[in-house]
């Protein structure tokens, strides 16, 4: 590859790295004050900011790869995006939950806030990259 093909690449993906972590940032804030909202406790601001450092590790795994390869076609607000972080969603929630508790058992399957989260994590994240990323950067970058 010639060099200048490299520069160019590198030159936008440096242009959507902010995004990525507008994304990323504003996805983790959304479904820790939803968290907090919801456990009905006093949790307050210092909750958010906790629960936003347990809930970067499984979207910067799961759910950041699955958006860099949608960003090749970008498409606002696809349902078809959605229904796939719905899936991996409730994949990373699982492997998530089963390795913070030491437990490997299907038991958390039947819990209802395994689901609330897992789809509350899939709304947000597909949410916050539609609005930062699908069709925010040139058809031509270096995705």
């Amino acid at each position: 590859m010639e060099l200048w093909k490299m520069s160019q690449k590198a030159s936008d993906l440096s242009d959507v790295i902010p995004y990525y972590f507008f994304s990323l940032v504003s996805s983790c804030l959304s479904l820790s004050t939803g968290m907090v909202m919801f456990s009905w406790r006093s949790w307050g601001v210092l909750g958010i900011i906790v629960f936003s450092f347990y809930v970067i590790i499984p979207y910067l795994l799961f759910a950041v790869p699955l958006q860099v390869l949608f960003n090749k076609h970008p498409k606002k607000f696809s349902l078809l995006y959605l229904c796939l972080y719905i899936f991996f969603s409730l994949l990373a929630v699982f492997i998530y939950s089963s390795v913070l508790n030491f437990d490997f058992s299907m038991e958390v399957l039947t819990t209802m806030n395994y689901y609330a989260i897992s789809l509350s994590a899939a709304l947000f994240f597909w949410f916050w990259d539609s609005v930062f990323l699908q069709g925010s950067f040139r058809k031509d970058c270096c995705f």
